[in-house]
């Protein structure tokens, strides 16, 4: 019979309620929209770097990560083919891909320029990196010859797909060396330090530059992000002269400190975001009962006691929050399906390049935000109850409205 009268007294004073109903709505919509929105950006910047230059980590020898070595080539991996076997028959690994690093000059004939080059396995490599933006041209693929350098590079150069570009470096013994290559392609990854400095070139090509076998690391990419802590332990119990990395260490400026600012810069929004929003609906659930002093004095006049007017109150207040963060609930949808392919931003701080940012949500925030949407209308009514339940019948009658 409650249940009936409440929902009759909902339906009875349609714009109190409307009112009502969308501020529960907006209040759940925004919550949920910042929180996606700040999730997808954290997403989009560890992908940014995953896929663009990094993967999800990568294997090194003990105690090589951070630390400056006469000649780095002494602490490279030797005999990298048991990690690559191992790590490519493992139902996680989506791949893994040997590199090395190295510094050389690249020259047209007219221009030398310095560059930070690393040797790649480029028929490997070419469907996991996919972030890196390709201005002109494309990955190495299956070129023998074949070279990739960031668009600061080719300007420099004054250089395009299809010119020739002379690479001189040392070998790890510490003579001259040079090898020819061919421009593939020139890419932007949209920082500006690998845009300006950055080239690529076949790991044989560079096997050849350098003069030795062995690879400084070993990059992985892993089907789902949450497997890496498990492959490390793997790893560092199988190959223990190694140690696996994950991204968060190895790219620690863009992509952990980001996600630590990122996430702490979230938190103070959510914070004063949902303090907000929980003062509107306390304030609009709150007015709509007190707007009904006389009409409540009259039940209790008619015999009606508290419990029940309680009981009354807290439901239609359900009903409210119920149909509010339902709503807020379909909004925050729907603003997710109009998204596409995300929300366009401008460059973030320290970057270069504009990126999509795509909505996020997380199943377990759906629930948190829509369980608060519900409780705090059915608390602000409760609390509003309470007050005018202690005020006489004659003064509850006598309030002016």
């Amino acid at each position: 019979m409650l249940v009936k009268f409440a929902l009759r007294n909902i339906t009875r004073n349609r714009r109190r309620s409307i009112v009502a109903i969308f501020t529960v709505a907006m209040g759940v919509f925004g919550l949920l929209f910042l929180q996606g929105f700040f999730a997808g950006l954290l997403s989009m910047h560890a992908d940014n770097s995953i896929h663009s230059r990094n993967g999800h980590g990568q294997i090194m020898t003990k105690g090589y990560w951070g630390q400056t070595f006469e000649k780095p080539s002494d602490h490279w991996i030797e005999n990298p083919d048991s990690i690559l076997a191992r790590l490519r028959a493992d139902a996680r690994v989506h791949d893994a891909y040997p590199r090395v690093q190295f510094f050389a000059l690249l020259s047209n004939g007219k221009v030398n320029v310095a560059g930070r080059g690393q040797g790649i396995d480029g028929g490997r490599e070419k469907t996991f990196f996919n972030k890196m933006n390709f201005v002109e041209g494309g990955p190495i693929g299956s070129q023998e010859d074949g070279l990739v350098l960031g668009i600061g590079l080719a300007r420099a150069l004054n250089a395009h797909v299809g010119d020739r570009i002379t690479v001189l470096g040392q070998t790890i013994h510490g003579t001259v060396n040079a090898i020819d290559t061919t421009i593939s392609g020139i890419f932007h990854v949209g920082f500006k330090e690998a845009d300006d400095m950055l080239f690529q070139v076949q790991i044989k090509q560079a096997e050849i530059l350098l003069d030795s076998p062995k690879v400084e690391t070993i990059a992985i990419g892993l089907k789902k992000s949450e497997y890496w802590d498990a492959v490390a332990r793997d790893i560092a119990a199988e190959f223990p002269a190694t140690e696996a990395l994950s991204v968060y260490v190895i790219d620690q400026v863009w992509a952990e400190n980001g996600r630590l600012f990122l996430t702490a810069l979230l938190n103070l929004f959510k914070l004063t975001f949902l303090g907000v929003i929980l003062l509107a609906i306390y304030s609009s659930s709150s007015t709509t009962v007190m707007e009904r002093k006389k009409e409540l004095a009259m039940l209790r006049a008619n015999g009606e006691t508290v419990r029940d007017l309680i009981k009354l109150l807290t439901i239609e207040g359900a009903g409210i929050a119920i149909l509010g963060a339902t709503l807020g609930v379909l909004l925050a949808l729907m603003v997710h399906g109009l998204s596409g392919d995300g929300i366009m931003m401008p460059p973030t701080p320290g970057t270069n390049r504009a990126l999509p940012v795509q909505l996020f949500f997380e199943p377990l925030y759906f629930s948190l935000t829509l369980g608060l949407g519900v409780a705090t209308p059915i608390f602000a009514t409760l609390l509003a109850t309470l007050q005018i339940s202690k005020m006489s019948i004659v003064q509850a009658l006598r309030a002016p409205v």
